[in-house]
């Protein structure tokens, strides 16, 4: 007969317990593509948070190529470790497009979107993971404190935002704006010094100003609660997990560590101008 070592027990106690922590980092690896809400997510490629995003590059937000830099792409990757996948596959769509919930194919869409009642017709939105009340990006040669100096300047507006409204109601120039189709037409009235002006969320304002300072600075942001948020398809499943997910992101400090490294200043320091007294 063999002998029985005295120490087995000690053994299987070390086995047991080793049992115990595998079982742990199964359990845990299997759970880290849970929200807070604890449903699972869907990603429509296994393994792979696909992202629909209509500027590209985007400064501030979308950079490189492949588009791995910037806020966006990094709250992209941050996302999809919080997911539990293990990449991030970049599409993209034009924003006329997307804004009616053609994200072809994409799992989500972070393209500085703000939600509104007409697009939440075809799109879920998330909470939003920055505020983005109105701000006013001018050239780097032309100055303004106040609405009546605001009025003077030579607006652009885009046809595709949500804040051209905003100009003409709250702003109203003294001259008619210049329409153009969308937000890269705007940008090249300013870099062509055809406009002087153009209103922007106030974090893609502050993205194009860090990224080019001797093109863009922004002098002002107008009163208002909006932001950016995540769009995901109509009547997706996803939305709850991703929604846990941004304000996750948002309480341990990641998306404000993110904000300070891509959009340099803070929206603290950028001057209020009243539109109305």
């Amino acid at each position: 007969m063999i002998p029985i070592p005295a120490r087995l027990p000690s053994l299987r106690r070390s086995l047991f317990t080793l049992g115990v922590a595998c079982a742990t980092v199964a359990l845990t690896a299997c759970a880290s593509d849970r929200g807070a809400t604890g449903a699972p997510f869907s990603p429509a490629r296994p393994g792979v948070l696909t992202v629909a995003t209509a500027f590209l590059p985007a400064p501030g937000f979308w950079r490189g190529n492949p588009p791995t830099k910037g806020f966006e792409a990094a709250l992209a990757s941050a996302l999809a470790h919080r997911l539990g996948l293990g990449r991030v596959a970049v599409v993209q769509v034009p924003f006329a497009a997307l804004v009616t919930g053609q994200l072809h194919g994409a799992d989500i869409a972070l393209s500085q979107l703000t939600p509104t009642d007409k697009r939440e017709r075809s799109l879920d939105f998330t909470t939003p993971y920055l505020t983005a009340p109105a701000g006013v990006l001018v050239r780097h040669a032309v100055a303004a404190d106040d609405v009546q100096e605001l009025q003077g300047l030579r607006w652009v507006v885009s046809r595709t935002s949500t804040l051209t409204a905003v100009v003409r109601r709250e702003i109203r120039p003294a001259s008619a704006p210049l329409e153009v189709e969308d937000r890269t037409s705007a940008l090249r009235m300013l870099r062509s010094e055809r406009a002087d002006a153009l209103l922007l969320d106030l974090p893609v304002a502050l993205g194009l100003a860090h990224d080019e300072p001797w093109r863009y600075q922004v002098v002002g942001q107008l009163p208002g609660q909006r932001g950016l948020a995540a769009a995901l398809p109509d009547g997706s499943p996803n939305r709850e997990t991703v929604d846990a997910a941004i304000r996750s992101l948002r309480a341990d400090g990641t998306i404000g560590k993110l904000s300070r490294r891509w959009l340099g200043e803070s929206a603290d320091d950028v001057p209020l101008i009243r539109t109305e007294e």
